[in-house]
């Protein structure tokens, strides 16, 4: 049995394109623009938390999943008491459209067997379906462009909330990946496993707990704390100067990210996969 401060080493708001990885500075910077749906539910963790009850709990939902449009799903745990979202924690889940998740949804609420499996686990986590919070999903850098995956399905994470200036869109966030991608490969990501996301908010109206609401989410994504801070690092370095300029032209972010222990819970091109959480203390 582990306490929730604990429970921060074990499992994780907020890609699944492979690449080969080349020791050279002239990486493909092809942008994939494809956009995905992403959903995120909010999640309390229960005094049943353990890695021994979690590993349980997603192999029996890997077990009950028969949707072929489930692309993949991670989850996600506060690796800071300063989260604007406090202790909650996240369940992601990525589809190939609205339509697709909606009618997935429909068949799992219908399902004896997701119930039953849903008040099993009751104990360990309790996540807010309804209450879901939906994005278009777009990652421009290929997953191992910059160092191989962890075997064990861990990665760190950090979520800033943006919003569009006056006049601006959607359309001018994803002109600007291009350039911010051709600014990673000239900086020093190597081994940091780094990508990102660009999370479009289906809702602008939902708002976090200090009453802030955000038209799309950043999120940059690393194998380790360690790899993150050496990617801002570069970022500060060789990125910020070029690239910085051209973003506050059209969103400003917030200053501080909530920042989330990560694990890959599924993924549909691995569906043996199953993620290794650390021993209990």
């Amino acid at each position: 049995m582990i306490n929730k401060n604990n429970f921060v080493g074990l499992f994780a708001f907020f890609l699944i394109v492979s690449c080969s990885m080349e020791e050279t500075t002239n990486k493909d910077q092809s942008v994939n623009s494809t956009a995905r749906y992403n959903e995120f539910m909010a999640c309390e963790f229960g005094s049943e938390m353990s890695s021994d009850n979690l590993t349980a709990m997603i192999s029996e939902w890997q077990e009950l999943i028969s949707s072929e449009d489930l692309i993949g799903a991670w989850g996600y745990a506060p690796a800071s008491v300063q989260n604007a979202w406090g202790e909650v924690g996240w369940w992601e889940l990525e589809w190939t459209s609205k339509e697709a998740a909606d009618s997935a949804w429909a068949d799992w609420e219908s399902n004896e067997a997701a119930t039953a499996w849903a008040e099993k686990h009751s104990g360990v986590m309790q996540c807010d379906g309804p209450g879901r919070f939906k994005f278009d999903g777009i990652f421009p850098i290929a997953f191992e462009t910059y160092g191989e995956k962890n075997p064990n399905g861990y990665f760190y994470s950090e979520f800033y909330g943006c919003s569009y200036n006056e006049g601006s869109s959607r359309e001018n966030a994803e002109a600007f990946v291009e350039g911010f991608n051709n600014a990673v490969a000239e900086a020093d990501y190597s081994e940091t496993g780094y990508h990102y996301g660009n999370y479009f908010a289906y809702d602008l109206s939902a708002t976090n707990p200090n009453g802030e609401s955000a038209d799309f989410l950043w999120a940059n994504f690393t194998k380790t704390k360690e790899m993150n801070d050496k990617a801002n690092a570069s970022f500060e370095a060789e990125v910020r100067e070029k690239m910085f300029p051209l973003f506050s032209e059209f969103a400003s972010c917030g200053d501080n990210p909530d920042v989330y222990h990560g694990w890959t819970l599924y993924d549909a091109d691995e569906k043996d996969f199953l993620p290794t959480f650390p021993a209990d203390e």
